[in-house]
């Protein structure tokens, strides 16, 4: 069994699809949030907040094995609608462009999260991440 290269900044490539993650809006994993942020609690729909705990377990999950030291420069959302308790998600991930600026490696991911049911567009993010090598 071969293992996978490390996720580099060399290995990074703008345009390119990484693939997808998929993620259930249970009612289960709702209330565990709810737990922690008692006031991210419109009825029927996924708490905000989860926007950027889904992304980031996509571009985690996708853009794997990580060399150690990497920093999350920020995170932006357009959120069409939010998800419903009990929709399946599938998050796109892909590498939006990357640049190195006073010897610092960034890379910007995009990643499009559609119902899985219906392909509709929920929410979309670019996050930034400064790249340990």
């Amino acid at each position: 069994m071969s293992e996978k290269p490390l996720f580099t900044y060399d290995f990074y490539e703008p345009g390119k699809c990484y693939g997808e993650k998929n993620f259930e809006v249970d009612e289960g994993t709702v209330a565990k949030w709810r737990t922690v942020y008692p006031g991210d609690d419109d009825p029927g729909v996924m708490p905000a907040g989860m926007l950027a705990m889904i992304i980031i377990d996509a571009v985690l999950t996708l853009n794997a094995p990580r060399p150690p030291g990497g920093v999350h420069g920020g995170q932006t959302f357009d959120v069409i609608r939010m998800p419903r308790i009990g929709e399946s998600l599938v998050t796109e991930v892909w590498c939006l462009d990357k640049e190195i600026k006073k010897d610092r490696k960034w890379v910007r991911a995009k990643s499009i999260t559609r119902s899985r049911s219906s392909g509709e567009v929920l929410f979309t993010g670019i996050m930034t991440t400064l790249v340990a090598m």
